[in-house]
């Protein structure tokens, strides 16, 4: 009996500082999952008064304010074979996965391309079959999808 009683008093004797440690990382998770929530900034209407605003912002005069517009030659053109391979188009069309056209396969484009590109440049945008609007890729612009599918259409010509 008296084994089984000191056997149990060490054992809890070995485990209180492990628990006092997890206790105090905890308290660190919490501390800097708060930091991590905590509001950014704060939002002062004219008039209020904010408590931890330096010195208010200056005014800004729109009339001085001007965009210009780059020049149609100034646009950087789209490079479709870039866009395929950040967008991941070839996870599907390199094989001809669940009906895609295979990117360069001849016998799969022809009954496309007769359709005209811009019905395949709707196709891609406005998605078909499996494939989801833009190919799941929301972030592209359609000229970036257009590019895409010029890439595409290019490899099979």
């Amino acid at each position: 009996m008296n084994f089984k009683y000191i056997t149990c008093v060490i054992t809890a004797l070995a485990l209180l500082p492990a628990s006092t440690m997890a206790n105090d990382e905890a308290a660190v998770e919490r501390e800097a999952l708060a930091k991590r929530l905590a509001p950014v900034g704060q939002l002062c209407l004219e008039g209020q008064t904010c408590t931890s605003a330096e010195e208010p912002l200056a005014a800004v005069d729109d009339s001085q304010t001007t965009v210009e517009e780059p020049s149609v030659a100034e646009v950087p053109e789209h490079d479709g074979e870039a866009l395929y391979a950040q967008a991941s188009c070839g996870a599907c069309h390199a094989a001809g996965i669940a009906g895609a056209p295979a990117t360069g396969d001849s016998a799969a484009w022809p009954a496309r391309l007769a359709k005209g590109t811009d019905e395949l440049y709707a196709s891609a945008i406005n998605g078909l079959g499996a494939m989801p609007p833009k190919g799941g890729r929301f972030n592209f612009s359609d000229d970036e999808i257009k590019a895409i599918v010029d890439y595409m259409i290019s490899e099979v010509e």
